[in-house]
């Protein structure tokens, strides 16, 4: 482990450690949020609330935390190859973060849309078993963003330990 400094190492660990955060916090949407929120046996309207609310406040966070992770991972893989020491793992590992954005947009986009406008009044009205059919289907969707960053922690932690 020819590590190349003391903040080169904490910042990769901090890489690392960020996009667990982020997996997990994906995770806690689908497998916790998602299920509470279509158990709650509220109407379309409150069950939307409910969506609208976990979906805003993973939307803050999670896009704006990946990109900073992401250049992480590339200023270490730009200072790893500098040095002459293995990098591509680095590499992989912003690569992993930022992949969110693009799937989040071409899979759930629609969802989002519908139920945001749904949510403001401003697309039409929908029954509660369209809004609990696409609650559920988000929650699938979003359940394999999960992989991503896990991923890009998992490629940060082998690039750390070469």
């Amino acid at each position: 482990m020819p590590f190349l400094s003391t903040p080169l190492t904490l910042s990769a660990t901090g890489g690392i450690l960020g996009s667990a955060w982020i997996s997990g916090s994906i995770a806690a949407l689908s497998i916790c949020a998602i299920p509470a929120v279509l158990q709650s046996g509220t109407t379309a309207e409150g069950l939307l609330r409910g969506w609208h609310i976990q979906f805003t406040r993973g939307m803050y966070y999670i896009p704006t935390t990946g990109a900073f992770i992401a250049l992480n991972y590339l200023y270490l893989a730009y200072r790893h190859r500098e040095e002459g020491q293995e990098w591509r793992g680095f590499v992989a590992g912003a690569l992993s973060n930022l992949l969110l954005a693009p799937f989040t947009v071409l899979f759930l986009g629609g969802i989002n849309g519908t139920m945001i406008a749904a949510n403001s009044g401003a697309g039409k009205a929908l029954s509660q078993e369209a809004v609990r059919h696409l609650i559920g289907r988000w929650g699938s969707l979003n359940s394999f963003r999960i992989f991503m960053p896990l991923a890009g922690a998992a490629f940060g932690l082998w690039n750390l330990l070469q």
